[in-house]
C-alpha cells in the first residue's frame, strides 16, 4: 500500500460540535439523526462537544435539559479517534462527561467563582481550559468596557492559576483562553489578538476561538460568510503566539497552519501514514 506524506503542524486545532438548536453557526450543529462528517472531525487535534448555546444574549440551559442532550450524544456519538473536550460550566455535566470519555474540560466560567471545577479537573486529572468572560452569555455584550483591559485580564487569569494550582491541577493540564467575544468590543477582540504576547508570561498554552464571529463581519455579513476573514485572523493570532485554535472549519484551518509553519520554518519533521 502506497504511502503518503502528511506534514505536521505545531498549532492544534479544536473543532466545534453544537449539540444545540441555537448555537450561532448552524452548520455547527449534530442533526437529529447523528449525520456527521467523521472524516473531517477526524482531522482536529481536540474535538469540543457542547450542549448549551453561549451566544450572546443567549438564556442559561437547565441542567436537567443539559444532561439530557448529553446523554443522547453519547447513546448514539461513535468517534474514538479524538480527544473530546466538554464545554460546560455545569459541575454535574463535566464529571458525566469525564466518566464517559471526555478529557478535557472547557469552562467558559473559568473553573468557578468556587473553584469546584477546578477539583473536578484535578479528580479526574483532566486538562481545563480557563476562559475570561465578563458577565454571562445573557449580558456580556451589553456595552462591555475596561479601564485596562490586557491589566484585567493578567489579574483575572493570575488569580485563577493559582486557584486552579491550589486545588491540585497540574500544570501541563492549564490552558487559557482570554475569551474573544465574551464581554469585548469589537476593539477589545482586535487588542488582544494583537497583544497575545501578554498571556506568555503565565507559561500555558493559549486556545483562540475567533471562528466566524461577528466582530469578523464584513458588510454586516453572516456567520456563514466569514470564513475568509477567520482564516486571517486566526493566522495573526497563530502567528502572535496561539497554540490551539478553537474553529468551525477544521480541515482548511489545519491547511492555513501547515502553509505558516512552512513560511516560519516550523516544519522540522513530517509523518507518513497509510493511504
Amino acid at each position: 500500500m502506497e504511502l503518503k506524506l502528511k506534514e505536521k503542524k505545531s498549532t492544534q486545532i479544536m473543532g466545534v460540535l453544537n449539540g444545540t438548536p441555537d448555537s450561532f453557526y448552524a452548520k455547527s450543529r449534530i442533526s437529529s439523526d447523528f449525520n456527521l462528517n467523521y472524516d473531517k472531525l477526524s482531522d482536529c487535534d481536540i474535538l469540543d462537544v457542547g450542549f448549551e448555546s453561549s451566544r450572546p444574549y443567549s438564556k442559561p440551559l437547565s441542567e436537567f435539559e443539559e444532561l439530557e442532550r448529553l446523554n443522547h450524544f453519547l447513546e448514539n456519538f461513535t468517534l474514538k479517534q479524538v480527544p473530546l473536550s466538554i464545554d460546560t460550566y455545569k459541575p454535574k455535566i463535566a464529571e458525566k462527561a469525564l466518566n464517559n470519555g471526555f478529557s478535557m474540560i472547557n469552562d467558559i466560567k473559568g473553573g468557578s467563582e468556587n473553584g469546584i471545577m477546578f477539583e473536578i479537573a484535578s479528580s479526574y486529572k483532566s486538562k481545563i481550559i480557563i476562559m475570561h468572560m465578563k458577565g454571562s452569555p445573557l449580558t456580556m455584550q451589553n456595552n462591555p468596557k475596561y479601564e485596562n483591559l490586557i491589566d484585567e485580564m493578567s489579574r483575572y487569569f493570575d488569580f485563577k492559576v493559582n486557584l486552579a494550582l491550589s486545588f491540585g491541577v497540574k500544570e501541563n493540564d492549564i490552558i487559557l483562553d482570554p475569551g474573544l467575544g465574551f464581554g469585548k468590543s469589537f476593539d477589545d477582540n482586535y487588542n488582544i489578538i494583537n497583544n497575545l504576547s501578554f498571556l506568555k508570561q503565565f507559561n500555558f498554552p493559549i486556545l483562540i476561538g475567533l471562528s466566524r464571529k461577528s466582530f469578523l463581519s464584513v458588510d454586516n455579513d453572516l456567520p456563514d460568510n466569514r470564513l475568509p476573514a477567520s482564516l486571517g485572523a486566526a493566522a495573526l493570532a497563530v502567528s502572535n503566539g496561539a497554540d490551539i485554535l478553537r474553529v468551525h472549519d477544521v480541515v482548511e484551518t489545519r491547511n492555513m497552519c501547515l502553509i505558516i509553519d512552512r513560511i516560519l520554518n516550523k516544519n522540522k519533521e513530517s509523518i507518513y501514514y497509510e493511504a
